[in-house]
């Protein structure tokens, strides 16, 4: 469960029903659609991205994935969505990658919040990658959510030097995701 976040690093609300016991907040509404912002939806979940955003010609293990035509500092701002099988709730989950993401060596975890996403529990994650070599090192901001027995984990990241910068469109886009229920 943990490598989807590690995974998809280095590389309104979708219609449904409840389902018993979930604890899903009753006063939850999706956020708007920010200005400039387009939806797109998956098999069972549905993001918002930048309009001027393109869809990724290599996606990893990512469903769905979208950069930034314009690089900042070498490196192309991007958006994924990676999937994996999971019998839990999305608190659950997000606690899981989280802990997984903390015991891999390559990311520095920066923060970590505790957030409502589609009317859920989560956590929201910001971490620091520092590939080496002539990479560049960047920041990530993820949240994972599950749903009908798959886990969801949904990127934003940009270059650790315009992160600042990127911040309110990341957390638009990670704000934005929604699953099936």
């Amino acid at each position: 469960m943990a490598g989807a976040i590690v995974a998809l690093a280095a590389c309104g609300s979708v219609a449904g029903c409840g389902r018993a016991g979930h604890p899903r907040a009753t006063s939850y509404r999706p956020p708007f659609l920010p200005a400039g912002f387009v939806d797109h939806a998956g098999s069972g979940w549905r993001i918002a991205i930048p309009s001027t955003w393109k869809d990724a010609s290599q996606k990893g293990p990512a469903v769905y994935a979208v950069v930034d035509p314009q690089a900042v500092d070498d490196f192309h701002a991007f958006a994924n969505v990676v999937t994996e099988p999971f019998a839990g709730e999305s608190d659950e989950y997000a606690k899981a990658n989280e802990a997984g993401l903390r015991r891999d060596p390559r990311p520095h975890v920066e923060s970590a919040r505790e957030d409502l996403i589609d009317g859920d529990s989560t956590v929201i994650l910001e971490s620091r990658w520092a590939p080496g070599g002539a990479s560049p090192t960047y920041q990530t901001m993820q949240a994972a959510l599950a749903s009908r027995g798959t886990g969801y984990v949904v990127t934003c990241a940009a270059s650790a030097n315009a992160f600042a910068r990127y911040r309110s469109t990341c957390e638009s886009v990670v704000r934005s995701f929604a699953v099936e229920r």
